[in-house]
C-alpha cells in the first residue's frame, strides 16, 4: 500500500499546480475525464507531446475501472460523462493522433514507450464498448487525404489503420457480438482505403465466436463489391468457419476468379488451396488453371509491369508451397494435367514445381506427364520462349529442373521431345545468368561423351545455333568446347558429327575477335595430322576439319562486310591441295571432300579467287576422267565383260559421240579393288560428288546458269543393255557385281543430273529432266530384276557422310508377306503400268518398257506382278534429291523440240511427268517432310549408337530450316492440290463406272494402284506440312494463312476473293475440300491419313458441325470390307494401326463419346458371335474376326480415358448432374459387360489381355469416381443403382473367371495382371458394404465363396469347391492372404466372386434363404430394394 501511495501522490502533485517549465502542453479541463485519468495515473497531453503514464498500464486499469464504478450510482451516466469528455478530448486532431500513439511510461526515474491512450482505455471493461464504438464512428471521417496520415517514429502511418490497430488482440472483449456487427455496419459508409484496412484487421479483432456470422457478411461483401474482393479473401484465409460455409465462398471465389488481377492472386490462391479438401482438389485446381492467365499487354509502364511481375512469381510461390506441403494437392495437379487436352499459361510452372519435388516417385510421373504434353503438342517452342521472355526471374529459381528436364528430353527417341528438351537449353542459355549458361554448356558437352547418336547430334545441333547466334557469348566458353576433341577417340562419331564439332571450333577460332583466336594454331596441328593419317577414318576427320576452316574463313570475311583477303585466300588453297594430294588412294575420303566442299561454295559467299581456283581444277579433271569418245576410241563399247550400249542420250545426233564412260571405267575399278590397287582420280565413286561440285561452281560463276554444260543432261552413258538383265541369273558373280554396280552408279548420276537441272526455267532442259526422270523409274526396276537374282551384292555407297557407319543392306531383301503391305509393293512393280498419253518418246532404247507398259495398262493385276525385292532397303545407297527438285510437280506440259544434223526443227513433242515418276517424287518427297517438319506426333528414332538408315541421306535438306522448307511447300501446294484433285476425280469416276462398287476388278490394275499411291502420297505430304509444330507460331501465321488460302481459293472460287476469312473459318473450308474426298479413298491407309488431317483441321477449327461430319466420315470408312488384290481381307501390323487410327477418330469425335462405345460394343462387337467365320458386319464392314482384337482393344482403351474424364459425385451437386453421371457411368458398365463376356467366345491371348488390363482399370476408376457419386444417390434412385450393380457383377464374374483362366494356362503375361486385379475386385467388396451402411443397409450385405472356374465356366478342377456360404464377418473377406500357394490361389478366386456376390445379382433361392429381416429403417434394407 505504501508504494500504491506513493505513486498516486504524484498526479496530485501535478493537480495541485506543481509544474515544471516542460509540464505546459497539460490537458487540464475540469472534466470527469481529466481527473480519473489523472488521479489512477495518466497526463493527458494537449497535443504537441506525448502523453504521459506513471503508473504499470494494468494497474491504470483497474483503478480507472474502479473510480468510474465508485463514482456515483448511476454508472451508465458516469460511462457516458467520461466518453463525452473523451469525445471532447479527440476533436482536436493533434490530440486525437497523439491518443493513437505510444505514451512515455516514467517508473522509478526511467521513461519507456507503452500502449496509446485508446489502447489503454479499450481495456477497461466498464467503457471498452462506448469507446468503441466512438472510435469506430471516426472512421467515415477519413476520405483518403493528406491529413489522413501522420509520423510515428520517422515512418509515414496511415490514421484508420493506426486507430483500427488499437482493436487487435486485445486481452478481453467485453461484447464481441456488437463489434462485430458495429465493424460490418460501418464498412458501408467508408471510403475504399478503410474499407481494406477494416478487412484487414477483422481477424485479429472479431472474437472466434464470431467468425461464421463475420465470414458471412464478408461473402456478401465478396459478390457484391469486386474492389474488396482480395481483402475479404485475404480476411476469409484467418477465419475459423464450418466446411460447408468455406465451400460455399469457395465456389463464390472460384466463379469470379478470372476477374482477378494477378497482383491480387497470390491472397486468392492461398485461400483457394488452404481451405480444400482433399476431395474438392482436382475440381478446385482445374478451375484455377482455366482461370489464371499470366498475359499482359506490353504497352503497360514499367511501374505496372514490375508489380505484375511480382504478382506473378507471388503467385507461383503460393502454388508451390501447398503443392510442397500438402500430398492431394500434387496428386490433383497431375490428374488434371494428364486429363486436360488444352494448353493454358500455368501448366509449365505447375511442371517445373513439381519436378522441383524432391519425391522420385513424383519425378517420374511428372517427366512421363511432361512428355504426354509434348506429344499432344500442348508444350510447344513458342509457348516456352514466351515463358523464358516474360517470366525469367520466377524460371530462373527452377533451372535445376529446367536442366533436369532438358537432359532427360534430349535422351528421348521421339524427335519432337528432344525437340522440347532442345529448346529448354537454348532457352536456358539466352535468358539466365552467367553461371547458367556455363552449367548450359557443361551439360551439353557431358550428352556428346553419352555415346549415343540422336544425344550426340541433338547436343551439337544446340551448341552450333548458340555460336551462330551468340557467337561472342559462347566464345567464353571456348575453352569448354575444345575438350570435346577428346571424344573424337573414345565416341566413334559419325562423320556429320565431326563436321558440325571441328564447323563450331573454326568459327570460334577465326571469327571471335580474342577468345577463340588461341584455337587456330592448334586446329591446324590437329587437322595436318589427321590428313597424313594412314588410317582412312583420321584422314576424313582431317578432310571435315579442313572444309570448316573454310567455311569458317569465308563466314568471317561476310560478317566483316568485305572480301576474303590474300593471306586466308592462301591459308585457302594450301588446305584445298593438302586434302587433294592426301586422299588421291581413298576414293571415299575424296568423294567426301568434294561433297563437302560443294555443300560450303553452296551455302557461303566464298571468295571469287577460291572459286575460279576450283571451277577450273575440277572442270578439266572431270572431263579427262569420266567423259569419253567413241570415235576416238571405236573399240570402247568392245572390251567389256558384258554387254554394253551408248544409251539414254537426250543431245542432237551430231553430239551424240561424247559418253559418259561408265562400264569401262567401272570394270577398271572392281579390278583395281580386287588387286588391291588405290586409285580414286577415275574411281566412279567421285563421279556424282565431282559433278555435284562442277556444277555449284558453274552456278556461282555464271549466275545462276548451266548453259555451259548443259550437255551433260543429255549426255548418253555407255550402259549395260536392258536386255542383259533378264540373262543375270545365268552369269557369274563377277559380272552380276558389274550390271548391279553399274545400274546404281547409272541411277546416282541421273539423279545427281536432276538435282543440278531441275530447278532451270529453260523448256527445253524441263523436258530432259522429265526424261531422265523416266530412266530413273526404268533403271529402278531393272535393278529390281538384278538384285532379286544376287542377293549378297553389297551396293557402292553414294552418301558419303555415313561412311563411318555404313548401312548394311540385309542379304534378302524379301517382301512382306502381309497383304497389308502391298501398297509399296503394288506402287514399285506397277511402273510398268502406264504411260502418259501426251508423251511420245522418240529414243529407241525405250521401246521395250512402252510395249510393257501398253500391255500391263488395263487388265494387269497386282497380284499377278508382285516384286521380290523391297528397294526402300536401299534408298541409302542412292544420291540424295535437292529440294528444288520438287518444281518439276509445277510443270505442266512441255513442249519439247527434236533438231535434225543442221539444227532445224525436225519433230516437236509433249512432255509431262507420268504415273511413275510422280510416285518416285511423292515418295521422296514425304520422306524430306517426315524428316524436316517435326510434328506433334510420336516419331521414333533408334537408341543405338549408330544413327538409323532412315535418317541416311538428308544432308543437303538439313541445310535449310524447317520453316524454309515449310515455304517452298507452300508454293507447291497449288500443284499438289491439282494432282489430288486428278486422282480424286480418278476414283471417283471409277466407282461411278462400277456402278458404286469400290473393289471392282479394275481397281488394282496397274494405272489404278499408281493412282493409289499417288493419291496416298500426297495426302501425306500435306498432313506433314499442316501437322508442323511451327504453325503454332505467331511469326509463321501469315505461311499458315497462305497454304491455307491454296485451297479456300479452290473450294471458293464462286466467292470475291477480297472477302474476308478467319483463320478458323479457313479451317472449316479446307475440312469441307479434304472431306469430300473420303468417299473416293482407295484403300484404309490412305482413308487413316486422310482422317489423321482432316482430325488436325477439326481441332484448329473447333465447331460441332466439323466433328459431326468427321464422325460420319470416320464410319464411312469403318462400313467398308477392305481386301488387298487378291480378293483376300488386309491383315497385319500396318493395317491394324491404320484401323484404330479411325476407330478411335469416331469415338473421341462423337458428339456423346459413350454413346459411340455402345454403338461399336453393342451393334458390333456382340453382333459378332452371330456370324459365319468369313463374315462381316453389313454396318460396321471392316469388323470382321481378323480385325476384332483391334477393335476390342480401342474399344477398352477408350472407355477407360472416358470414364476418367467423368468427375466425382459430391454432395453438393445438383440432382441433375447427379442423375447424368449415373447414366454416364450405366453407359459405361454396359460397354464393359459386353466387352468382357465377348471373351468366352473370342478367346484370343490378346483379348484375354486387353480385358484383364482395362478390366482393372475401369474397377479402379469405378471405384475411384463411381462410388461416391453411388452413396449419394443411392436413396434416391436405387432401383437404377440396382440395375447398374447387377451389370458390373456380370462383368466382375467374368473378370474372375479370366483370372482363374490365366493361372489355369499359366501364360506369364496375363497371370501378371491378376494380383492388381484381385486387389480392386475385393476392394470393390469392402467398398460396396460401405455404401450400404451409409444408407443404413448393413443388413442386407452377405459374403459367399464361389467356385472357380474357366472361361465356358467350367469348374477348375484343380482346386477344392468350397460349397458353403460364409456369413459376413470382420474377417470374412482377408483370411486368404497368409495361405498356401495353391490355398491363396483358391481365396483369390472367392474374393473375385464374392465381390461379384456381394454386390448384386442373387438367386431367387439364395436370396431367400439369406435374407435377412426386413428392417423399418429410411433406406430399407437390401432384401427390400433388390
Amino acid at each position: 500500500m505504501t508504494s500504491l501511495s506513493r505513486k498516486r501522490s504524484q498526479p496530485k502533485d501535478v493537480a495541485s499546480g506543481k509544474k515544471s517549465k516542460t509540464d505546459t502542453d497539460f490537458y487540464d479541463k475540469q472534466n470527469l475525464l481529466c481527473k480519473l485519468s489523472t488521479e489512477a495515473g495518466l497526463i493527458l497531453k494537449n497535443g504537441s507531446q506525448d502523453n504521459e503514464i506513471s503508473v504499470p498500464k494494468v494497474l491504470f486499469q483497474k483503478q480507472l475501472g474502479t473510480a468510474l464504478k465508485n463514482y456515483s450510482e448511476n454508472l451508465l451516466e458516469t460511462v457516458q460523462t467520461f466518453t463525452s469528455n473523451f469525445e471532447e478530448y479527440i476533436d482536436d486532431t493533434k490530440r486525437f493522433h497523439k491518443s493513437l500513439m505510444s505514451c512515455v511510461l516514467t517508473l522509478d526515474g526511467k521513461s519507456s514507450q507503452t500502449d496509446s491512450v485508446v489502447r489503454i482505455f479499450l481495456g477497461v471493461d466498464v467503457i471498452q464498448s462506448t469507446l468503441m464504438s466512438l472510435l469506430l464512428d471516426k472512421l467515415p471521417e477519413f476520405m483518403g487525404d493528406h491529413d489522413d496520415y501522420i509520423f510515428d517514429n520517422g515512418q509515414k502511418v496511415y490514421v484508420p489503420r493506426l486507430l483500427l490497430s488499437q482493436y487487435r488482440f486485445l486481452d478481453r472483449i467485453v461484447d464481441g457480438q456488437t463489434l462485430s456487427q458495429k465493424l460490418l455496419d460501418i464498412l458501408s459508409v467508408c471510403s475504399l482505403d478503410v474499407q481494406k484496412e477494416i478487412m484487414a484487421c477483422i481477424p485479429d479483432i472479431v472474437d472466434d465466436s464470431q467468425h461464421e456470422q463475420v465470414a458471412r457478411k464478408l461473402r456478401d461483401e465478396l459478390l457484391g463489391n469486386k474492389d474488396l474482393t482480395c481483402p475479404v479473401i485475404e480476411a476469409l484465409t484467418y477465419l475459423n468457419i464450418m466446411p460447408d460455409l468455406v465451400a460455399e465462398i469457395r465456389t463464390s471465389v472460384l466463379d469470379i476468379l478470372k476477374s482477378f488481377s494477378i497482383p491480387d492472386l497470390p491472397v486468392v490462391i492461398k485461400f483457394l488451396l488452404e481451405s480444400v479438401t482433399a476431395q474438392d482438389a482436382a475440381e478446385v485446381v482445374n478451375e484455377i488453371r482455366s482461370s489464371i492467365d499470366f498475359t499482359t499487354s506490353s504497352k503497360l509502364s514499367s511501374e505496372k509491369l514490375a508489380r505484375i511481375k511480382t504478382g506473378v512469381k507471388l503467385t507461383i510461390e503460393a502454388l508451390k508451397d501447398k503443392i510442397q506441403f500438402k500430398r492431394f494437392i500434387t496428386e490433383a495437379w497431375i490428374k488434371v494435367l494428364d486429363a486436360a487436352k488444352d494448353t493454358k499459361p500455368l501448366d509449365l510452372f505447375i511442371l517445373l514445381i513439381l519436378s522441383w519435388l524432391k519425391n522420385n516417385k513424383d519425378r517420374k510421373s511428372v517427366e512421363s506427364l511432361f512428355r504426354n504434353r509434348i506429344r499432344s503438342g500442348n508444350i510447344t517452342q513458342v509457348g516456352l520462349e514466351k515463358a523464358f521472355s516474360h517470366h525469367t526471374e520466377v524460371l530462373r529459381e527452377y533451372f535445376p529442373s529446367i536442366m533436369s528436364l532438358a537432359s532427360v528430353f534430349q535422351r528421348s527417341p521421339e524427335p519432337s521431345i528432344c525437340f522440347i528438351g532442345c529448346c529448354m537449353y537454348k532457352l536456358a542459355f539466352s535468358f539466365f545468368d552467367s553461371y547458367c549458361k556455363q552449367e548450359v554448356v557443361k551439360n551439353l558437352i557431358s550428352h556428346i561423351g553419352s555415346g549415343f547418336a540422336g544425344e550426340i547430334e541433338a547436343s551439337l545441333d544446340i551448341l552450333a545455333e548458340l555460336i551462330q547466334d551468340q557467337l561472342p557469348e559462347m566464345a567464353r566458353f571456348a575453352t569448354f568446347l575444345k575438350r570435346v576433341l577428346d571424344y573424337l577417340d573414345h565416341n566413334n562419331l559419325s562423320v556429320v558429327q565431326i563436321k558440325k564439332l571441328y564447323l563450331m571450333l573454326a568459327k570460334l577460332a577465326f571469327t571471335s575477335s580474342q577468345d577463340g583466336s588461341y584455337l587456330q594454331d592448334d586446329l591446324h596441328i590437329i587437322i595436318c595430322k589427321q590428313l597424313t593419317s594412314i588410317n582412312p577414318k583420321y584422314k576424313r576427320m582431317g578432310v571435315m576439319g579442313a572444309l570448316s576452316i573454310i567455311h569458317a574463313l569465308a563466314f568471317s570475311a561476310e560478317s566483316a562486310g568485305g572480301a576474303m583477303g590474300d593471306n586466308e585466300y592462301s591459308e585457302v588453297v594450301q588446305l584445298l591441295e593438302l586434302v587433294q594430294n592426301n586422299s588421291n588412294k581413298d576414293p571415299e575420303t575424296r568423294a567426301l571432300f568434294l561433297d563437302g566442299l560443294a555443300a560450303v561454295m553452296a551455302t557461303e559467299k566464298v571468295y571469287n579467287k577460291v572459286m575460279l581456283w576450283v571451277a577450273n581444277n575440277m572442270t578439266q579433271v572431270f572431263e579427262e576422267n569420266y567423259i569419253a569418245d567413241t570415235e576416238e576410241d571405236a573399240e570402247l563399247t568392245s572390251r567389256t565383260s558384258v554387254p554394253v550400249d551408248v544409251m539414254y542420250g537426250l543431245n542432237n545426233e551430231a553430239e551424240s559421240t561424247v559418253v559418259l564412260n561408265l562400264v569401262p571405267l567401272l570394270e577398271q575399278q572392281l579390278d583395281d579393288e580386287r588387286l588391291k590397287r588405290n586409285n580414286s582420280s577415275k574411281s566412279l565413286l567421285c563421279l556424282s560428288p565431282l559433278f555435284h561440285l562442277v556444277t555449284v561452281c558453274e552456278l556461282k560463276t555464271s549466275d545462276n546458269n548451266l548453259d555451259n554444260i548443259d550437255a551433260l543432261l543429255g549426255c548418253p552413258v555407255l550402259m549395260v543393255k536392258p536386255e542383259v538383265c533378264e540373262e543375270v541369273k545365268t552369269m557369274s558373280a563377277k559380272e552380276k557385281d558389274i550390271v548391279c554396280s553399274a545400274i546404281f552408279y547409272c541411277i546416282n548420276w541421273f539423279r545427281e543430273v536432276i538435282n543440278s537441272f531441275a530447278p532451270m526455267s529453260n523448256p527445253e532442259m524441263k523436258a530432259k529432266v522429265i526424261m531422265r526422270l523416266k530412266h530413273v523409274t526404268e533403271l529402278v526396276l531393272q535393278l529390281e530384276t538384278c538384285l532379286s537374282h544376287h542377293n549378297n551384292f553389297q551396293p557402292p555407297l553414294a552418301i558419303f557422310d555415313e561412311v563411318a557407319s555404313p548401312v548394311v543392306v540385309p542379304s534378302t531383301a524379301a517382301p512382306s508377306t502381309s497383304t497389308a503391305g502391298s501398297k509399296k509393293k503394288g506402287r514399285k512393280n506397277t511402273k510398268k503400268g502406264k504411260k502418259c498419253p501426251t508423251e511420245d518418246v522418240s529414243n529407241a532404247n525405250d521401246t521395250t518398257f512402252t510395249d510393257i507398259l501398253d500391255k500391263s495398262q488395263d487388265t494387269t493385276l497386282l497380284a499377278k506382278t508382285k516384286k521380290s525385292i523391297d528397294m526402300s532397303a536401299y534408298r541409302p545407297f542412292f544420291r540424295e534429291l535437292n529440294f528444288k527438285v520438287f518444281a518439276i510437280l509445277q510443270a505442266g506440259v512441255i513442249t519439247r523440240a527434236a533438231l535434225d544434223s543442221e539444227m532445224n526443227t525436225k519433230t516437236t513433242e509433249e512432255l509431262q511427268i507420268g504415273l511413275p515418276e510422280l510416285v518416285f517424287l511423292l515418295e521422296d518427297l514425304s520422306l524430306k517432310l517426315n524428316h524436316s517438319l517435326i510434328a506433334t506426333a510420336t516419331k521414333r528414332r533408334s537408341f543405338l549408337h549408330r544413327s538409323s538408315a532412315k535418317n541416311v541421306g538428308f544432308a543437303m535438306l538439313d541445310q535449310h530450316t524447317p520453316k524454309e522448307i515449310a515455304e517452298e511447300m507452300a508454293k507447291l501446294l497449288p500443284c499438289l492440290c491439282d494432282h489430288l484433285e486428278e486422282t480424286y476425280t480418278f476414283f471417283k469416276t471409277q466407282i461411278s463406272n462400277n456402278d458404286g462398287l469400290l473393289d471392282a476388278p479394275n481397281r488394282w490394275s496397274a494405272k489404278s494402284v499408281n493412282m493409289a499411291d499417288c493419291f496416298h502420297l500426297l495426302i501425306q505430304c500435306i498432313h506433314c506440312l499442316f501437322s508442323w509444330s511451327g504453325f503454332q507460331s505467331e511469326s509463321n501465321k501469315s505461311l499458315l494463312e497462305k497454304c491455307l488460302k491454296v485451297m479456300v481459293k479452290r473450294i471458293s472460287s464462286s466467292q470475291n476473293k477480297n472477302s474476308f476469312v478467319s483463320l478458323q473459318d479457313s479451317f472449316g473450308i479446307v475440312f469441307q475440300y479434304f472431306g469430300v474426298m473420303v468417299e473416293a479413298c482407295p484403300g484404309l491407309e490412305t482413308g487413316a491419313t486422310l482422317i489423321k488431317l482432316l482430325m488436325l483441321l477439326a481441332d484448329k477449327c473447333q465447331r460441332d458441325d466439323v466433328n459431326d461430319k468427321l464422325v460420319s466420315l470416320a464410319k464411312m470408312l469403318l462400313s467398308r470390307d477392305w481386301v488387298g488384290p487378291d480378293g483376300q481381307r488386309l491383315k497385319g501390323a500396318k493395317h491394324n494401326e491404320n484401323l484404330q487410327v479411325v476407330i478411335k477418330c469416331f469415338i473421341e469425335y462423337s458428339d456423346q463419346s459413350l454413346e459411340a462405345l455402345e454403338v461399336l460394343s453393342v451393334s458390333g462387337l456382340a453382333e459378332m458371335i452371330r456370324l459365319e467365320k468369313d463374315e462381316c458386319l453389313e454396318e460396321f464392314g471392316s469388323l470382321h474376326r481378323h480385325s476384332f482384337p483391334v477393335y476390342y482393344k480401342v474399344i477398352l482403351s477408350e472407355l477407360i480415358n472416358i470414364v476418367k474424364k467423368i468427375p466425382a459425385g459430391r454432395k453438393t451437386d445438383s440432382s441433375t448432374v447427379q442423375d447424368d453421371r449415373l447414366a454416364s457411368w450405366s453407359t459405361a458398365v454396359k460397354v464393359l459387360q459386353v466387352a468382357t463376356s465377348l471373351t468366352k467366345v473370342f478367346s484370343a491371348r490378346s483379348n484375354l489381355a486387353a480385358a484383364l488390363k482395362y478390366g482393372r482399370q475401369f474397377l479402379e476408376c469405378f471405384l475411384r469416381q463411381s462410388m461416391p457419386l453411388l452413396d449419394v444417390i443411392f436413396r434416391r434412385r436405387h432401383t437404377d443403382v440396382e440395375k447398374l450393380l447387377r451389370t458390373l457383377q456380370q462383368s466382375t464374374r467374368m473378370l474372375q473367371h479370366l483370372c482363374g483362366h490365366s493361372k489355369n494356362v499359366k501364360d506369364m503375361s496375363l497371370t501378371n495382371q491378376v494380383p492388381t486385379l484381385k486387389r480392386a475386385l475385393e476392394t470393390l467388396i469392402f467398398r460396396v458394404k460401405a455404401m450400404l451402411i451409409l444408407n443404413n443397409c448393413q443388413d442386407a450385405f452377405w459374403v459367399g465363396n464361389l467356385k472357380n472356374r474357366n472361361l465356358k465356366g467350367d469348374e477348375i478342377s484343380t482346386q477344392e469347391t468350397v460349397k458353403d456360404k460364409v456369413a459376413p464377418s470382420g474377417d470374412g473377406d482377408g483370411n486368404e492372404e497368409e495361405k498356401d500357394p495353391d490355398e491363396a490361389e483358391e481365396g483369390d478366386e472367392d474374393i473375385g466372386d464374392v465381390s461379384d456376390e456381394s454386390e448384386v445379382e442373387v438367386s431367387q433361392e439364395e436370396e431367400g434363404d439369406n435374407q435377412t429381416t426386413s428392417t423399418t429403417s429410411a433406406g430399407g434394407s437390401y432384401s427390400e430394394i433388390f
